[in-house]
């Protein structure tokens, strides 16, 4: 069932990894810097990175302030090599999550789902519009690689993200921190941390940031390309009823305003305005654009109760409510008259979940009941804006006012907007035990999971005419794990996981034909290791997936703003390789390094657009070779306070945006960035302040975040970059 495909390239790694590993391998003196204790909830309860059997990344609050993450789109640069993000085409707010090389296409479709569950602290978030917004005061971010169906459930086939805030201390506390940085970058934070009254602690978050645009827009009155305003609150509430009853309360409402990447013509082979293979900071034409706004508010209800000693009762409701105004202008990059997309979108969700944890002497176990709900509505309208070719009455390259409509779908000019619904309902049963049995001195452990989930969803399309869908699947998915614990510190597992992503339809689509869900099944081989008398952590998993009914999207090759949607009529292998390393070889220095190997393979593929002809089709977002270093040193304290420095590299191979590219522009690119910090400087009554340089893309490098060809064959390849060298002073006052 599973190709193994051990390259050239697998070996390479295998042994850069030995030869890093060498140095570390003899004995150390015996002094107390040692690596800090990682704990994830990858299993529904507390445990160390360590005990988990699985593929995971987790990134704390302290790494994430001297990366600077604030927000899912931070993670683009590759700080988690694993992990690729990147924006859906031109919208910066509406982000493609990818793990091993599993991601839809084009998420901002609302009658479909993602490949890579995200969740904010237990409450599934089901869309990708408004990923762009900041994230609040987060604990840490856990990065499940691999199938995860038996306990995140469906969509959860290429992996999850496990959004992690911080919850009251129930100590008054407080923090202000503001940045300053290039392009007029401005980003404030306010935490408040009230004292507990009662068993009641309360907590306080606002955010503002706002930057922009590093490519000035010649159309006067208009918004410049990549500027953005964002703002965010968090309200939390922590109630502890007794020793064994606990409520946890948020409510969390963002608001952004992000103006689209901008589209350069790598080649334009019909020479109407020239190659631009460089990054441009000015708009080859004035553009008709106004920012996206989203919308986020959501309200998260925890009840916890310990029933006894050893087990444990949970309930999560969720409800969430996204609201997106969308303006995208692709100006001439599609010879499409200055096409600029319009959309409206309104989805609510309700999600409710019961779990129940128990352990005993020899058995842990998780079980529980999950339920969604979805509404939503979607209205499109698609406008030309530019007169390119002079057809519409005035000269070539002047603007049309007002705006003339445009679909596609409804054959021409002058149509009506396209109105899209959609309803999802989704129920689910699970259970996963782990089994320690009374042999081998207590060194095996067996794991075991299942879950059952039903899935309806029914979506309509209304323009000139009404088309509509209605699917119902169901399927159960399965996780069997062996672990060995060979000694305290060394432990390898073997796992067979199974996961599934519902199906859908794609709402560009001329036919509106549904696809069908499509499933995945993966054999994956562990080793978590510590050695060096815990100087140095060593984590790593060798893969074999295997999907069928793979969904691909991919553009029509003569008109650009239709997309199809199919599931590959034959199984689509991709395997691969991921260490991490993290280490302490001095006090004071932690060393971490990430590297990602990555080989798929895919059979040529019938393109019905192209009347079933066999064509080669790709893995997109799936980079062969990925990877990150992290460099961070304290020095030893001064009166005045304590200086940190930290140096951070991410490198990543060239790959595809698409399934069926034809020609596009990939490119391999490293990326550098710094930051020098003087914390704990003392400044009266127990406050201290804090004060950094940072800088990104310290070289300047000009990468490309998003590349398609129009045409087939190619009149043209565009592609997006990537922000320039950054960089800035971020200043923090706080008491506790």
């Amino acid at each position: 069932m599973y190709a193994c495909r051990i390259t050239r390239d697998t070996v390479i790694a295998a042994m850069a990894a030995t030869f890093v590993l060498l140095p570390l391998t003899g004995s150390a003196e015996d002094d107390e810097h040692v690596l800090d204790e990682v704990i994830v909830t990858a299993q529904k309860r507390e445990q160390s990175l360590q005990d988990a059997p699985i593929a995971i990344s987790v990134m704390d609050d302290e790494q994430m302030e001297r990366q600077r993450i604030g927000d899912i789109k931070a993670l683009e640069a590759g700080a988690i090599p694993y992990l690729r993000v990147v924006p859906v085409g031109n919208t910066t707010s509406n982000l493609i999550v990818a793990i091993r090389g599993n991601a839809p296409g084009d998420p901002s479709e609302v009658t479909r789902d993602t490949a890579v569950a995200l969740y904010l602290d237990g409450v599934y978030l089901a869309r990708s519009q408004g990923l762009g917004l900041d994230l609040i005061d987060l604990e840490r971010i856990e990065v499940l690689r691999g199938p995860q169906g038996s306990l995140f459930g469906r969509n959860a086939i290429g992996g999850a993200v496990s959004l992690v805030s911080k919850k009251p201390t129930g100590e008054f506390g407080f923090r202000q921190s503001v940045d300053f940085g290039r392009f007029d970058e401005l980003k404030h934070i306010t935490r408040i941390d009230l004292p507990r009254i009662g068993n009641l602690s309360a907590k306080l978050d606002y955010v503002h940031s706002e930057r922009d645009g590093w490519v000035e827009n010649t159309a006067p009155g208009q918004a410049d390309y990549t500027e953005y305003r964002k703002d965010g609150g968090r309200l939390a509430l922590y109630w502890e009823a007794s020793d064994a009853l606990s409520v946890d309360y948020s409510f969390d409402m963002s608001n952004a305003s992000t103006a689209q990447n901008y589209f350069q013509f790598f080649s334009d082979r019909l020479g109407l305005f020239g190659d631009e293979p460089d990054r441009q900071s000015e708009t080859r034409l004035p553009a008709i654009l106004q920012p996206t706004r989203s919308k986020h508010s959501g309200h998260r209800l925890t009840v916890g109760w310990d029933l006894s000693e050893n087990l444990r009762f949970e309930s999560i409701s969720g409800y969430r409510d996204l609201e997106e105004d969308s303006d995208n202008n692709y100006l001439g990059v599609l010879y499409f008259n200055g096409l600029n997309d319009s959309s409206v979108m309104d989805q609510d969700q309700f999600t409710q979940e019961f779990q129940f944890i128990g352990t005993s002497d020899r058995v842990e176990w998780a079980a529980g009941l999950y339920y969604l709900r979805e509404d939503l509505s979607k209205t499109l309208q698609s406008f030309f804006t530019v007169d390119l070719f002079g057809v519409f009455g005035g000269p070539p390259l002047s603007l049309i006012s007002p705006p003339t409509t445009f679909d596609a779908l409804a054959s021409g000019a002058d149509v009506p907007p396209r109105i899209i619904d959609s309803e999802a309902r989704s129920v689910a049963a699970y259970g996963q035990a782990t089994w320690n049995p009374d042999v081998l001195n207590d060194a095996l452990r067996l794991t075991l999971g299942l879950r059952y989930t039903e899935d309806e969803r029914s979506s309509t399309r209304f323009q000139t005419g009404l088309s509509a869908t209605d699917q119902d699947s169901d399927h159960l998915d399965t996780t069997l794990a062996i672990e060995y614990a060979w000694t305290d510190s060394l432990s390898t597992y073997a796992k067979w996981s199974t996961g599934y992503k519902a199906g859908g339809v794609n709402t560009r689509s001329v036919s509106f034909a549904p696809f069908e869900e499509e499933t995945a099944e993966t054999l994956e081989f562990g080793l978590k290791s510590e050695f060096w008398q815990q100087r140095a952590r060593l984590n790593a998993a060798l893969f074999f997936t295997e999907y069928d009914d793979l969904q691909l999207d991919f553009l029509d090759p003569v008109n650009p703003t239709i997309v199809e949607t199919i599931n590959a009529a034959r199984k689509v292998d991709v395997d691969g390789l991921e260490i991490d390393l993290t280490v302490t070889p001095l006090e004071g220095l932690l060393i971490g390094a990430s590297y990602s190997y990555l080989d798929d393979d895919i059979p040529l593929q019938p393109n019905p657009v192209a009347g079933g002809l066999l064509q080669q089709f790709y893995v997109p977002l799936a980079p062969k070779h990925a990877g990150a270093v992290t460099l961070d040193y304290r020095f030893q304290p001064w009166s005045f306070g304590t200086l940190n420095a930290h140096l951070g590299m991410t490198s990543t191979d060239d790959f595809f945006y698409g399934p069926l590219v034809g020609e596009q522009r990939t490119d391999s690119y490293t990326l550098w960035n710094a930051r020098l910090t003087l914390a704990d400087i003392p400044v009266g009554n127990d406050s201290t302040l804090k004060v950094a340089l940072w800088g990104e893309n310290l070289t300047d490098e000009e990468y490309v975040v998003f590349a398609f060809p129009v045409g087939n064959p190619a009149v043209s390849i565009a592609n997006a970059f990537g922000d320039p060298r950054t960089y800035g002073v971020s200043v923090t006052y706080g008491f506790r």
